[in-house]
């Protein structure tokens, strides 16, 4: 059962009620309106059920226990007074949306910006700033740029365009961790890279220090672990780490079975060369940068790697969008944002051997079906340490950084009570809060 704050408004004025809480759930479970969270509300084929008692109580309803609810619960609420139906696709609302934050939406204009003004009546109180535009600038450069000539007071900054902002007294430069893990994910159902042995091979073989000074200027740190930092009881230290050493990495493989017969420089196996068909989405600058190191590495310890961008199309269909258990390349480069403190998100990528990994380990499969069930919190974190323990040990992909994001903004503005966090888009937990010092 859960009781609603009182006093809370719309945009429009309206109060904001229980009714809006049971037909936001109700219309995510409706399988005409293909939202991405509706598996979240289904438990095997029972969906939960919404009730609201009272304008400001809502009770819910499992077919079983669920200790991952809260996160599954974790929905944006829309307003059921701005829907003609509980049918939300093409919905007006979608492009001139209403909601009980502290700025209201102004206008969206299409690849440039969203404007926003300040919303006098939120409960939190007024924000400081009268007007928030949210820039859409393309590539991390030309949002440093546009810092730098006054066009932007607030920017994320990336690598080398961190330079300008260091040591200038016009502004504030910031860091802090982000929910985002780049990694290399293998098909582990590929003949040549199945065995856990030749994975943690290329871990070790792999210098991801130089990955993130590459690719990320420096901004970033090295994983002990599949899970990001911000999941439930995350322990630094938890797994041993694969430092880079590859003339150790070259014997793990040999111990592996695999050795240059022929003298070609690639490594075979009972008459097979370890190929590698190595994909990514082409355009994205982070994974444009990191493939050449990955290539240089592997290509050092006899991998005959082939690099292949694939455009936005292709990689959804090839690894995406692609359900089949037989994946048509031997690994992939990606990054992925699962923010908050619930592991029970990885079950879809970790325990799934649809994912893009094709990754089939009953036990870690049981492992996260059981971790839903277990309320017990130290229980549930012994059971999701054990699962972090096997999967450090079989590898289907490599984390090879957790993202650090920097910041810089005006001088003159000050976020001390907005709060950078790496966790949110703008970076700004309490946007509201933020000002200028005159």
């Amino acid at each position: 059962t859960f009781h609603l704050r009182q006093g809370v408004k719309w945009h429009d004025g309206t109060p904001f009620t229980a009714e809006d809480v049971v037909f936001t759930f109700e219309a995510v479970q409706l399988e005409e309106n293909a939202i991405d969270w509706r598996p979240n509300l289904i438990q095997g084929d029972q969906p939960m059920q919404f009730e609201a008692v009272d304008d400001y109580t809502v009770k819910v309803t499992l077919s079983q226990p669920d200790a991952a609810v809260l996160t599954a619960l974790g929905i944006p609420i829309v307003p059921k007074h701005a829907f003609e139906s509980a049918q939300m696709v093409d919905a007006p609302f979608n492009t001139n949306p209403i909601a009980t934050g502290p700025f209201k939406f102004v206008e969206w204009n299409t690849g440039e910006s969203i404007v926003l003004e300040a919303n006098k009546d939120y409960w939190r109180g007024a924000p400081c700033i009268d007007r928030l535009v949210v820039r859409f600038i393309e590539g991390p450069t030309n949002a440093a740029n546009a810092l730098l000539a006054g066009e932007l007071d607030f920017a994320r900054v990336d690598g080398a365009d961190v330079t300008p902002f260091q040591d200038n007294p016009d502004f504030v430069l910031q860091t802090a961790s982000r929910d985002l893990m780049r990694y290399a994910g293998f098909n582990v159902r590929s003949a040549n890279f199945s065995d856990p042995a030749v994975r943690r091979a290329l871990m070790v073989g792999l210098d991801r220090q130089a990955i993130i000074d590459v690719a990320a200027g420096g901004y970033g740190t090295i994983p002990d672990s599949v899970f990001n930092k911000a999941v439930f009881r995350y322990e630094v230290g938890r797994n041993p780490q694969y430092p880079y050493d590859p003339e150790q990495a070259k014997q793990m493989l040999a111990d592996a079975g695999w050795a240059d017969t022929d003298g070609d420089g690639i490594l075979d196996k009972d008459g097979q060369p370890m190929t590698m068909r190595l994909v990514y989405m082409a355009g994205w600058s982070r994974m444009e940068a990191i493939a050449p190191v990955v290539y240089d590495n592997w290509r050092a310890l006899g991998v005959d790697v082939t690099l292949e961008p694939l455009d936005e199309a292709k990689i959804y269909e090839e690894v995406y969008d692609n359900v089949s258990e037989d994946k048509p390349y031997d690994a992939m480069l990606g990054g992925w944002g699962l923010y908050g403190p619930e592991p029970d998100h990885y079950r879809n990528y970790l325990a799934n051997p649809t994912s893009f990994f094709a990754f089939n380990n009953q036990q870690i499969i049981d492992m996260f079906a059981q971790g839903r069930t277990v309320t017990d919190e130290q229980a549930r974190y012994d059971l999701y340490a054990e699962i972090d323990r096997l999967l450090w040990d079989d590898l289907p992909m490599i984390p090879i950084y957790q993202a650090v994001g920097a910041w810089a903004y005006r001088s003159d503005l000050n976020i001390d009570a907005a709060e950078l966090n790496g966790s949110f888009l703008t970076g700004l937990k309490y946007p509201g809060r933020a000002y200028f010092v005159k």
